[in-house]
């Protein structure tokens, strides 16, 4: 029992420690503007849209958006822990985070010591400098000539606060979906073996944004729905809040290569036309056993979210 105690005191200091230097990082960020234009984080439930949204933002010509980092909140989380070490330990520490991820392939380079170079010899030391800096590079490596960043990892919506604290202006796109149409996909798309864990990621990823927006942070709210049955005009929506280009051609223009669309086999449909043929799959597609098992906290956020429940 005691050594069970003293772990979750362990775990509760901890995490006390990282919202202390969060807090502390949002603090110094708002300070700091060097009058570039703030990134865009796509967030909410992966299966919602983001793959596509992707690649239509990818189209404006104005903003490059990489295949998903997966390992950036863990970054921010965890920098305070660096302070003793010297800068250029830091930015290997930082440079080893991604190339040790096993999707690390998807960004098409063979490691980031070109990188890991450029990036010891920044002026401005800091983790916002640093992550910009690597997202630069990342459009410079794809001939991208976009002078603005975004990331649309779905991992990112657990660690909301962090982005925050490092991007004060960041606007976030927060993209919603039918939470059973989004848990229905991720288990056929072999990313979660049952319904009923997937559907707890959708609610889980969907009350970390609602969160957010309560914070006052620069959120837009946009469903999936909308996004395939008029995607017209909820793309110049995106576009309008988002201060991007928009254009009608964009919606049908060939995506450059996309890194993780040509890898992996859950994004094959980004680059299909847009469809609205998988709104509502859910009904020929689960059973009542299926929906009885998501009661409560998943309903819940349905209709919060706009559904109504089965």
């Amino acid at each position: 029992m005691k050594s069970s105690t003293g772990t979750i005191q362990k775990g509760r200091r901890e995490r006390i420690r990282t919202g202390f230097a969060l807090a502390m990082m949002l603090r110094r960020n708002r300070q700091r503007s060097d009058g570039s234009p703030p990134p865009l984080f796509i967030i909410g439930s992966g299966r919602s849209g983001n793959t596509l949204v992707r690649r239509v933002l990818m189209a404006t010509g104005a903003i490059h958006i990489p295949p998903e980092t997966f390992v950036l909140g863990d970054i921010i989380e965890s920098w305070s822990r660096l302070h003793g070490l010297m800068w250029r330990e830091k930015v290997w520490l930082f440079c080893a985070h991604f190339e040790k991820h096993p999707q690390f392939a998807d960004f098409g380079l063979v490691n980031l010591n070109d990188f890991a170079a450029e990036a010891i010899g920044l002026t401005d030391r800091s983790l916002p400098s640093l992550i910009a800096a690597f997202y630069r590079y990342l459009a410079q490596a794809d001939h991208s000539e976009a002078t603005r960043w975004g990331d649309k990892t779905p991992y990112n919506t657990f660690h909301l606060p962090a982005l925050r604290a490092a991007f004060p202006d960041a606007q976030f796109l927060w993209l919603v979906r039918d939470g059973r149409d989004a848990a229905l996909s991720y288990v056929e798309a072999g990313l979660y073996d049952d319904f009923q864990t997937a559907a707890a990621r959708w609610v889980d990823a969907n009350s970390a944004c609602e969160s957010l927006a309560q914070t006052g942070a620069d959120v837009f709210r946009m469903s999936y729905e909308a996004l395939v049955e008029d995607p017209e005009a909820s793309f110049q929506d995106i576009c309008d809040w988002a201060a991007l280009p928009f254009e009608p051609a964009m919606l049908t223009a060939p995506s450059a290569r996309l890194g993780d669309v040509e890898t992996h086999a859950h994004h094959e449909n980004v680059r299909s036309p847009i469809s609205a043929k998988s709104v509502g799959r859910w009904k020929s597609r689960l059973s009542r056993e299926d929906l009885a098992q998501v009661r409560g906290e998943f309903a819940s956020m349905l209709e919060k979210m706009g559904y109504e429940p089965h």
